[in-house]
């Protein structure tokens, strides 16, 4: 809580509280994101990340007496069920932000085979990704694809290397994903 409200005191603007405990450790407790809501009020958004990501998602909801606003965070792998427990938008990475622009779009729209399509594409190509070497390593090999940038070269030390198979696999599923956007 410290932590938090230190950076919040420091800057005018909002603040994003990220809980990326299911790749670098130990979740953040409900507690003290029900406290920095109390404090900071229209100031704090939240970008659970900490499994099981529904129920607990959920239960800062409840926690908040839906007050919170919160971003789902899972690469658009939970969007639908975080979408349906009250998130208010997402934070994809880049590598496929199109695709999860028109599934958000379609869960507005209620459009749930579309979502579901969707989804199910993009679970897939997210499974590719455990870990955080992992997933850059298949963000920037997409990102290169498209265009947006040149070199897909990663620093070290690095635990995930993208071999031959799986980037193949990797741009199998995003064609299949370009194919139901």
């Amino acid at each position: 809580f410290t932590y938090f409200m230190s950076i919040a005191d420091a800057v005018d603007l909002p603040l994003v509280v990220q809980d990326a405990s299911g790749y670098v450790g130990r979740s953040l407790s409900i507690d003290v994101q029900v406290r920095l809501l109390d404090r900071l009020t229209d100031r704090v958004y939240f970008k659970p990340e900490a499994s099981p990501i529904g129920p607990r998602l959920s239960e800062l909801r409840d926690s908040t007496g839906g007050a919170a606003r919160v971003f789902e965070g899972s690469g658009g792998a939970a969007l639908i069920d975080s979408f349906r427990r009250g998130v208010v938008g997402t934070m994809p990475g880049g590598e496929v932000c199109w695709a999860i622009q028109r599934l958000w779009e379609a869960l507005g729209g209620e459009e749930w085979e579309t979502a579901y399509t969707i989804s199910g594409t993009l679970n897939s190509l997210v499974s590719l990704q455990s870990t955080i070497d992992s997933y850059v390593a298949v963000e920037k090999h997409l990102l290169a694809r498209q265009g947006v940038i040149g070199d897909v070269n990663v620093r070290g030390p690095l635990g995930f290397r993208l071999d031959r198979e799986t980037r193949d696999e990797v741009d199998r599923l995003y064609d299949l994903l370009r194919a139901s956007v």
